[in-house]
C-alpha cells in the first residue's frame, strides 16, 4: 500500500513539476484595428466580410472540430453604403492561451470579401468574373507581425 502511494506522489510531483516549466496565460484579446478604403465599389455590394487568421507557436486554442491549433480566425462585418465603406473596423481575437510568449512572434493576415444583393459573395480582384466584385487595383491582404 505504501509503495502505491508513493507511486501516486511520484506522478503527482512529475504533472505539476510539467506545468511549472511550461508558462501558460491566458491570452487576453488582441485587437487589429483594420483600415477600409473603399470608395468606388458597385452599389451592388451591401457588406464586406473581414476575415483575420492570427498564427503562433506560443498560441493554443481549438477549432471547430475541438482539434487544438497555433491559429484562430475572426471573421467581422461591416455593411457598405451606395458603393462606399470608408472606415476602420476593429477586430478582435479572444478565447485563446498562451504557452511560453516571451519572445515568440505572431503573424496576423485580414482578407476582404464583398456579398452583392443577390447573397452572392466573392473576393475584390481587378480580373473578377463578376462585375460587382471587380475592384483596381486588387486589395492586397493587410499582413503583419508582432512579438507577443
Amino acid at each position: 500500500m505504501v509503495s502505491r502511494l508513493s507511486i501516486a506522489i511520484l506522478a503527482g510531483c512529475l504533472v505539476a513539476a510539467q506545468d511549472l516549466v511550461v508558462a501558460q496565460v491566458p491570452g487576453g484579446d488582441v485587437t487589429l484595428k483594420v483600415p477600409l478604403n473603399l470608395t468606388r465599389l458597385s452599389t451592388d455590394i451591401t457588406k464586406v466580410r473581414i476575415t483575420c487568421t492570427l498564427y503562433s507557436a506560443a498560441l493554443r486554442a481549438y477549432d471547430l472540430q475541438g482539434q487544438e491549433t497555433q491559429r484562430i480566425s475572426v471573421i467581422t462585418e461591416v455593411p457598405v453604403s451606395n458603393g462606399q465603406l470608408v472606415t476602420t473596423s476593429s477586430v478582435v481575437f479572444s478565447k485563446f492561451t498562451l504557452i511560453n510568449p516571451a519572445g515568440a512572434t505572431a503573424i496576423y493576415d485580414c482578407s476582404l470579401v464583398g456579398t452583392d444583393k443577390t447573397g452572392l459573395s466573392a473576393i475584390f480582384t481587378d480580373s473578377s468574373p463578376f462585375p460587382q466584385f471587380r475592384v483596381t487595383p486588387t486589395p492586397a491582404n493587410l499582413k503583419g507581425t508582432f512579438a507577443w
